[in-house]
């Protein structure tokens, strides 16, 4: 009898085991199969969002933008600053306005236009870098990572493109082809993702500031536990329009 209750015991255990073990798979290939739907979906919100910047669609830069960013900033100064602003930018100088004071809330309203030297209204530009003399033009998709909580993802791309050396430095036209690693930071509200929000934190002495993504204080964005998903992973998922017969 006791050599049959311990084989009770033990088999009971190993079916525990067995039964938890099957759980946890399924809840993990459950967790699975939702990160890799938002990876996908990151991908064509990223792969929008950077042509509408290199199209310089501030407009629809704008859309992409964080709600509590649209309730600090408004569309005409999003237009002013040419995309290149921060939430909560008038508690002091940005570190990007040459000129002394910024203008009012009232004037930008009016005159969000950008013009040039002349006074003529010209086409507005979305700022990639501040080196006027690089021109991005495409991109290669690298990895995306997502939160295990699923509300966070960070979208690391190779930006591509040609930079010019100042002419006015070595009075030749030379240029080259340049590659640089960026990551746009996105935040799920309310089943949408968005880019997060655009904040700056202040030195004490008063000088330079350092931009940052909220949640990105204290380091929080490199706490955070990911699951990452590259370009083979999305090219092994079904895709209706890059499987469609053309």
């Amino acid at each position: 009898m006791k050599i049959d209750l311990k084989k009770t015991v033990y088999l009971f255990f190993i079916i525990m085991s067995f039964y938890g073990f099957s759980i946890a798979n399924a809840s993990w290939a459950e967790t699975e199969v939702t990160i890799l739907k938002d990876a996908k979906a990151l991908e064509k919100i990223e792969k929008d969002y950077f042509n509408k910047r290199l199209k310089n669609d501030l407009k629809g830069v704008y859309q992409h933008q964080h709600p509590n960013f649209k309730k600090a900033i408004s569309i005409e100064e999003f237009l002013y600053f040419e995309g290149r602003v921060v939430s909560g930018y008038r508690n002091g100088a940005m570190g990007h306005i040459s000129g002394g004071m910024i203008p009012t809330m009232s004037w930008i309203k009016k005159n969000f236009t950008k013009k040039d030297a002349l006074g003529f209204p010209r086409k507005s530009y979305y700022k990639w870098f501040y080196n006027p003399f690089i021109q991005v033009k495409d991109y290669n998709l690298e990895k995306i990572s997502i939160s295990k909580d699923g509300k966070y993802a960070m979208v690391k791309i190779i930006l591509k493109g040609r930079e010019r050396i100042n002419p006015a430095l070595v009075r030749e036209n030379i240029s080259f082809d340049f590659t640089r690693s960026h990551i746009d930071f996105w935040e799920k509200v309310e089943g949408k993702w968005v880019i997060t929000v655009l904040a700056d934190s202040s030195s004490v002495s008063g000088g330079q500031r350092t931009m940052y993504f909220i949640p990105n204080n204290n380091d929080a964005w490199g706490k955070k536990e990911y699951i990452h998903v590259d370009t083979e992973d999305l090219l092994a998922m079904p895709d209706a329009d890059r499987h469609a017969v053309k």
